[in-house]
């Protein structure tokens, strides 16, 4: 027992036989041919959003709901995380996707972000980076952001400010490389 492998879903980093199992994700393509054609579909879909939140209300999120132009924020108290076709419809629209800790350091949003070609931006190197290291890639500022949250609680960084501040070429880089890299074997 001393050499098994413990399936999880939260695992500690420092436990070399801990894995962590991806949440599923909303997108369950029924062969390649789906992958491929949700793949030139995210390509091309226009983000109207710049950052987009679907959750509980929190520091980084109050940045969000003060820069209503640019931060689309869907409030899951009220239920409307249940419906798929909105919180899909959500990371479809935005460029970016706010995932900061919830009730556990990870996020089933983290993927469903990642499937919807939306860059996730990450407050907790916990929520995804040291979680799934058989699952997202190890160079993980070619697929999100990283915003340390302790900034944000101490005003020290404005997110949607620095959010606006990455070049759209980059964002679009980021963006291929999730599509065409990441999402084919997350699903």
């Amino acid at each position: 027992m001393q050499k098994s492998f413990k399936f999880l879903i939260e695992r500690q980093p420092w436990e070399l036989n801990d894995v962590r199992v991806p949440h599923l994700t909303h997108f369950h393509p029924h062969d390649d041919a789906d992958i491929t054609a949700s793949q030139l579909r995210l390509s091309t879909f226009p983000r109207s959003n710049l950052v987009g939140f679907a959750g509980a209300t929190r520091e980084e999120e109050k940045q969000c709901i003060a820069a209503t132009t640019e931060c689309r924020f869907l409030n899951c108290n009220g239920g409307e995380c249940m419906k798929t076709e909105v919180v899909v419809g959500l990371f479809m629209e935005s460029e970016f996707c706010l995932q900061p800790l919830g009730d556990s350091p990870t996020r089933k949003s983290v993927f469903d972000s990642l499937v919807a070609g939306c860059i996730p931006v990450i407050f907790n190197p916990f929520t995804a980076y040291y979680q799934y290291p058989w699952h997202l890639p190890e160079d993980h500022q070619r697929w999100s952001v990283f915003i340390y949250e302790e900034e944000v609680r101490q005003g020290k960084v404005d997110v949607v400010e620095r959010l606006r501040r990455v070049p759209a070429e980059e964002r679009e880089e980021m963006r291929r490389y999730i599509v065409h890299q990441i999402m084919p074997g997350l699903v």
